[in-house]
């Protein structure tokens, strides 16, 4: 009994502390933090659970009860879950990913502020996460009311038939010695507070660029499941004069630009003004301007705090003087995203340089004043300018993050779910850091990735 007791009792601290933190961060609350929790009763009814699972609450324990699959079993996946996936995926150390959302009955998602989504109560969203084709969890964010977001990941047996809850965890993957780490619900909630309605890869540039399959921003105005319908429904980065920015813009929107480094108060990259997330109202494939977030708020301007402040974001034609590839090219202290991965993306990051290489030069264009001459060894005990990003829930809502790279000098206001894309060792707890350039990559993907 009081092993039970006390089993109890863990479950209702984490359900408390990533409830709170989910309201908390959405800033609107019409009551307070500890808002009773939805029953379990109510939960299964509307989640159209079966008698197999009485114990279906907001989260299941077990991923069978949460309604994804229609049999767990054979691994069909109930037909109200639609499957989507973003024109460019949030890394994940090179993970397979599937993604399903699932809306209510005659309800449609609120888009009537391109950049910040909001979506009817019932919603649910997953993220399956596959290493060398083998299931390691599933992430699932679970709107119960109109600010309140629960979220859970669940971890994968050996032989698939079963998936329990997890709190976090690193498990073994692959045949030689490998491992996975699960993201903990505080890993999950400081990537998601990025977003006022919490999920990241489910959002309209990265369903409305090409590229994207399943539930897109297209078949989403067709089934009428949005409203307003968007004015353009096929997005396309332009150019900037470089011919290879639209990957580019693309990857640093979803790594880095969704979750942390964006407009949105409650991101933890707000305080570094380094805004790297797409506005979806100008990619009408017209050309890139300087006026654009990512290009006014990187090239050519310096960082703000840590062993890298002073020095360049983006040197337009200087990769290796520009400090975004100095952070997406490491993995420890200065790393960027701080959580979520512990590998670098070697192909993508290859990409952003090359850009970088090719953007035009402007004569006359001060190149802020900086030594461009950036080691990798400078100064490693201070963090970057960076901030973190995506993980730990399904790109769905709001999980989709780990280790952070923050140093503790600059941990002071950054939490951030890497919460779209786990894999990487479990996030210090950085929630309430004010990050300035870090947090680079992201997220989502994204749950809701």
């Amino acid at each position: 009994m009081t092993r039970a007791l006390a089993a109890f009792a863990a479950f209702a601290a984490w359900v408390a502390a990533c409830s709170s933190g989910t309201l908390e961060a959405t800033g609107s609350l019409d009551g307070s933090s500890d808002a009773p929790f939805p029953p379990a009763t109510d939960a299964a009814a509307e989640g159209g659970v079966t008698p197999d699972c009485p114990d279906a609450g907001a989260p299941a324990t077990t991923l069978a009860c949460t309604g994804l699959y229609a049999s767990f079993a054979t691994k069909e996946v109930a037909a109200s879950a639609q499957a989507y996936a973003p024109a460019t995926p949030l890394w994940s150390d090179g993970a397979q990913k599937s993604r399903w959302i699932e809306l209510p009955p005659a309800t449609t998602i609120d888009v009537t502020d391109p950049n910040e989504w909001t979506f009817p109560v019932g919603t649910k969203l997953f993220k399956e996460f596959r290493v060398d084709g083998k299931r390691v969890e599933t992430r699932m964010f679970q709107k119960v009311k109109s600010d309140y977001w629960v979220y859970a990941t669940y971890a994968w047996s050996a032989d698939d038939t079963d998936a329990p809850i997890s709190y976090g965890a690193t498990v073994p993957v692959g045949t030689d010695g490998g491992t996975w780490v699960i993201p903990t619900p505080d890993d999950c909630d400081n990537c998601h507070r990025g977003r006022s309605d919490r999920i990241l890869g489910f959002e309209q540039v990265g369903l409305g660029l090409a590229g994207a399959t399943g539930l897109t921003l297209a078949q989403l105005v067709a089934q009428g499941l949005v409203t307003p319908p968007p004015a353009s429904v096929n997005l396309k980065i332009g150019d900037d004069g470089s011919g290879l920015d639209a990957p580019a813009l693309g990857w640093l929107h979803v790594n880095c630009g969704v979750t942390c480094h964006n407009a949105n108060p409650g991101a933890s990259g707000y305080g570094a003004g380094m805004l790297l997330r797409l506005d979806p109202t100008l990619l009408d494939g017209g050309a890139v301007t300087s006026s654009w977030d990512p290009i006014r708020t990187t090239e050519n301007v310096p960082c703000i705090s840590g062993s890298v402040q002073g020095m360049p974001r983006i040197v337009p034609g200087d990769s290796a003087a520009s400090v975004i590839i100095q952070l997406v090219s490491e993995r420890g202290t200065l790393q960027m995203p701080p959580v979520g991965s512990r590998v670098v993306d070697t192909t993508d990051v290859a990409t952003v340089a090359s850009w970088i290489e090719h953007i035009p030069v402007v004569a006359g264009v001060p190149d802020a004043g900086v030594d461009s001459g950036i080691d990798a060894g400078t100064d490693a005990g201070g963090s970057p300018d960076a901030s973190s990003e995506d993980a730990s829930a399904p790109d769905a809502g709001a999980p989709d993050a780990n280790d952070s790279g923050l140093d503790a000098t600059l941990a002071s206001d950054a939490s951030e779910d890497a919460g779209e894309d786990g894999g990487a060792p479990p996030a210090a707890d950085a929630s309430d850091a004010t990050i300035s350039d870090a947090g680079l990559l992201d997220a989502s993907d994204d749950a809701a990735d």
